[in-house]
């Protein structure tokens, strides 16, 4: 009997440990990691399909990446970017545009009732870029770019220091930035 409560309390320690392990949450490789205080928010659920306020901004991101040879998928998995409270129930995709680093060239694209709520989230978004805090998850020499697109906020960034192509990621940053109004982060 006492071998069997020995194999069943190591079977059970086992378990615990690889329980244990594989409870953690692990990143997924690219974007920034979730500041502490945002921790308890839930990631958003990436959406099944677009709404016609998100197709028509990822329409315009398409029409200024394809013309210069890039392309631009959505990510079909919960991401988060450090952002403000304002935004963190906003419905909202993920695209990547296809700079030759699995872990750069994100675009998230929010969404909200109407232009005048997008551009408050994104005044919002721009001055939480700009302060201490929302740089805190990104390399010092990022950029930011935010823009209004109708009832849309449009955010990217990218980094020299991280990035595998520069010239590449760069590029492709600058023609993301070129879409709809730009938004302000002040630094």
């Amino acid at each position: 009997m006492a071998p069997r409560r020995r194999r069943a309390a190591l079977l059970a320690l086992m378990a615990s440990i690889v329980s244990g392990a594989c409870g953690g949450v692990a990143p997924s490789g690219s974007g920034p990691a979730t500041p502490a205080e945002e921790a308890s928010i839930a990631a958003p659920t990436p959406l099944q399909s677009l709404t016609t306020q998100l197709s028509g901004a990822a329409a315009a991101l398409r029409g200024a990446l394809e013309p210069e040879g890039f392309r631009l998928e959505l990510v079909n998995r919960a991401f988060r970017t450090s952002e403000p409270p304002e935004l963190s129930a906003a419905p909202r995709a993920v695209f990547q545009v296809d700079v030759g680093d699995p872990n750069a060239g994100y675009v998230t694209v929010y969404e909200f009732p109407e232009a005048a709520s997008a551009a408050t989230a994104g005044a919002a978004l721009g001055r939480h870029l700009g302060s201490g805090f929302g740089q805190t998850n990104y390399a010092l020499d990022a950029q930011f770019a935010v823009a209004q697109e109708g009832g849309t906020v449009i955010f990217t960034w990218w980094s020299r220091e991280r990035s595998d192509d520069p010239a590449r990621t760069e590029r492709a940053f600058n023609l993301v930035s070129s879409v709809g109004q730009p938004i302000p982060v002040a630094r």
